[in-house]
């Protein structure tokens, strides 16, 4: 049966459960949070278990010793999930956040705009104390609050090298509060790029490694997804995938029939069925305002939460983390200088372990303010490595176009699908002709929308007439790995500090020759897809990233097993600390296109338990 008919007959149906999974689950939600027992609150994946330190050996350890076993810097993907895989195992945990704390009370995903205070059309409200954090389109008069003051923490860059530090989040769960959700596998293609194309290094781990920490995290996660049987995309644990609208379902099977290429619903981290006292998404919308259900995964109102309710967490708010203190003697990380971002007095705390989850940038920006005498370059940076190989991904080619309607028609108020498709990579893999002028690979985001014809000529009737004639747009946006490059880098500038008296950093980061030429690929291919899909008004783009990149920055204390050339193992231990430990995208060797906060907490789950078992064997 051709494509276009199949999208028919599926069409009603696939309208149908859209609105039902939109309102059903919503009373389905309320229902579930009110039933959900305290026991579901546990972590419901066991393929691996947490270690647990003896109690006795802890309280030895702890006397006259200092006030906690480890300190997290940061509440967000990784920093989350470090506190309640450590509290869980009975350490006691000190959480440093930088933001203040987060509560549903915040959360506005149902607030009309006309209840705000302008509407949210006054944009350049928002821009007057965050010029770089309102191009990011999320940062919005519902919540820009929750996003850093650029003025008061800014960074510098390069006059020819500008660069937007989008996303930089001063509340409790950090960037999950706003992400795009899309939680993908890294598979051996990625981790061992180095070896398929000779460029660069391999991780010093493998997807095997990986495997039952990436099925533990999605099962507590709850990720909605379709399992494909790629080799280069692993399948995960899935929750029910969330339909496909009538388009994306004529996409998907037209570029499958035509081009070879999977398009398949975009694996995301939104409930489709109630778990751990988290209700099913009931397709309000904007996700980015917070979730009163908790129907995607915030950290702050799971892992942290998580951890606090063991009694062993302690959260620390408003608390800009300044250097790791070393003591001279041991060369051993003894706590954190932080300044109180409401007093703004310098305070000190001290653990047996420093575990650093403040994002790339930001992580890297302490450990280059940590030097001494004996580091003068920052701590654990005997290599000379820390701060290079800064990485993102481009997201500055794609296209757009015009596809049938299947009679859908646009609405104000109706459910929004969180998510849409995702196209996954089909460049330089097994079996394949290599590309003529690029390395590596790129996937795409994208989906379709219905809306109102704002461009209808005439007026009155005819113009009416016009308005409610649907126009139904599809959008692919691709996503590509930068190659890591020593000159892409942040270091610590030194003429310029924070309101908190915390040297800044400047950043270097530009496209190279392999990155332009695969921009351009992007934008060819979405166009190729779209042609064979049968959309009209098609139109392209292939544009230089800067100085909007897609915020999965990544790689500035890579990992590696040479501790020459790298600054994390492959458990992301310091090298040349070993009871210091960075759990965010700072150590990624690489950064494959694919969207990077799953495979970062599940990186962090594997190395907190490395962490555990080394304190129970005295190793640290």
């Amino acid at each position: 049966m051709p494509a276009a008919a199949l999208a028919r007959r599926t069409c009603a149906s696939s309208r149908r459960e859209i609105w039902r999974c939109g309102f059903a689950s919503f009373f389905k939600t309320r229902m579930s949070v009110v039933v959900c027992t305290f026991e579901a609150l546990t972590l419901q994946a066991r393929d691996v278990t947490i270690p647990r330190v003896p109690k006795g050996m802890l309280h030895m350890q702890r006397k006259n010793k200092p006030d906690y076993d480890a300190i997290v810097v940061g509440s967000g993907a990784s920093g989350g999930w470090a506190c309640k895989r450590l509290a869980e195992a009975g350490l006691k945990v000190a959480l440093l956040e930088a933001g203040k704390p987060q509560s549903d009370q915040n959360f506005s995903e149902h607030k009309p705009e006309f209840e705000l205070k302008y509407r949210n059309r006054a944009a350049e409200i928002v821009r007057k104390t965050r010029p770089v954090q309102s191009v990011f389109s999320v940062c919005s008069e519902y919540n820009f609050d929750w996003f850093v003051n650029d003025l008061e923490e800014p960074y510098t860059t390069p006059k020819d090298q500008p660069f937007l530090w989008m996303g930089r989040l001063r509340v409790t769960g950090g960037r999950t509060n706003v992400w795009g959700r899309v939680s993908l596998r890294f598979s051996d293609w990625d981790l061992k790029a180095g070896s398929h194309d000779g460029y660069g290094e391999d991780w010093p781990l493998a997807y095997k490694d990986l495997e039952p920490y990436y099925d533990l995290v999605e099962k507590y996660v709850g990720v909605t997804g379709i399992a494909e049987g790629l080799e280069h995309l692993p399948d995960g644990q899935f929750q029910p995938p969330m339909p496909l609208t009538c388009q994306e379902a004529l996409v998907r099977d037209r570029v499958k029939q035509k081009l070879g290429r999977t398009v398949t619903l975009a694996r995301s981290a939104n409930l489709t069925r109630p778990q751990n006292g988290r209700g099913p998404c009931h397709y309000c919308g904007p996700c980015e305002r917070g979730c009163l259900t908790h129907s995607y995964f915030n950290a702050a109102f799971t892992t942290v939460a998580d951890a606090l309710r063991t009694g062993n967490c302690t959260l620390i708010s408003n608390a800009m983390a300044h250097k790791v203190l070393l003591d001279e003697k041991t060369t051993r990380a003894s706590g954190v200088l932080y300044v109180d971002r409401n007093t703004r007095q310098t305070r000190e705390i001290h653990a047996r372990v420093v575990i650093l989850c403040a994002q790339t940038q930001e992580s890297t920006r302490i450990l280059l303010n940590s030097g001494t005498r004996q580091h003068p370059n920052g701590v654990a940076n005997s290599s000379g490595v820390l701060g290079h190989y800064l990485t993102a991904h481009v997201r500055s080619g794609g296209g757009n176009g015009e596809l049938p309607t299947f009679g859908e028609q646009p609405g104000l108020g109706g459910p929004t699908k969180p998510v849409g498709v995702y196209v996954a990579r089909f460049r330089n893999l097994k079996g394949q002709a290599p590309a003529k002028n690029f390395l590596r690979g790129f996937g795409y985001e994208g989906g379709s929308s219905v809306d109102f014809n704002w461009k209808a000529a005439g007026f009155g009737e005819a113009y009416k007439k016009a308005l409610r004639e649907p126009r139904v747009n599809f959008d692919l946006t691709g996503f590509g790995e930068v190659l890591p490059r020593w000159e892409n880098r942040v270091e610590i500038d030194p003429d310029m500090k924070d309101i908190y008296g915390i040297p800044v950093l400047k950043i270097y980061m530009k496209d190279g020759e392999n990155e332009q030429a695969m921009i351009k690929d992007m934008g060819d291919s979405a166009g190729e897809m779209l042609e064979v899909a049968g959309a009209k008004n098609i139109r392209t783009y292939a544009n230089p990233s800067a100085p909007r990149w897609a915020l999965h920055e990544a790689g500035t204390a890579r990992m590696g097993t040479d501790p020459k050339t790298s600054v994390l193992n492959q458990f992301q231990q310091t090298h040349d600390v070993k009871n210091l430990f960075v759990m965010d995208a700072s150590g990624f060797t690489s950064n494959p296109c694919q969207n990077p906060t799953l495979t970062i907490m599940t990186l962090c789950v594997r190395s907190c338990d490395y962490l555990m078992n080394e304190l129970k064997r005295g190793a640290i």
